[in-house]
């Protein structure tokens, strides 16, 4: 694990609330889709969500970012950001699968552990396709510590 600060920029954002069962069609429905002319994706689609309802049944909300190369217009579906910063983060990587949950609860752990404190209830999930499998990069937001970065 490893403390790290993300910077993200012009990006196309949405909200769903959907089961944890229909979660993986999120990702898949987000990595799929059509920008217009000469606008693509710039980087890793980031899940936000929240720690304590992540995993459990009933439906989330998830929020949606998706890096552009370049602003782009909002509609009924996606929004524009211009920018977003994470200060600080406990982040790991692990396959998408069933490993997931078990490496949140451990990330939570250790932030215990090292006497870290968690911003919030928060956790962001950056997929990250690699050689035809996905894995996900969990990143979970903590209170700044001068000496980390």
């Amino acid at each position: 694990m490893k403390l790290i600060r993300i910077d993200i920029s012009n990006i196309a954002y949405t909200e769903k609330r959907v089961s944890m069962a229909s979660f993986p069609d999120l990702i898949e429905n987000c990595e799929k889709l059509l920008f217009e002319t000469g606008v693509y994706k710039n980087g890793p689609t980031t899940i936000e969500t929240c720690l304590s309802t992540f995993g459990k049944p009933g439906e989330v909300l998830f929020k949606v970012y998706i890096p552009t190369n370049i602003p782009i217009e909002g509609n009924d579906e996606i929004q524009y950001l211009e920018h977003f910063t994470i200060k600080q983060c406990v982040s790991d990587v692990t396959p998408f699968d069933e490993h997931l949950l078990p490496k949140i609860e451990e990330m939570k752990q250790y932030i215990q552990d090292e006497g870290l404190e968690m911003q919030g209830d928060t956790v962001f999930l950056a997929i990250l396709p690699i050689f035809g499998q996905q894995f996900v990069e969990i990143n979970i937001p903590i209170k700044e510590i001068s000496d980390a970065i």
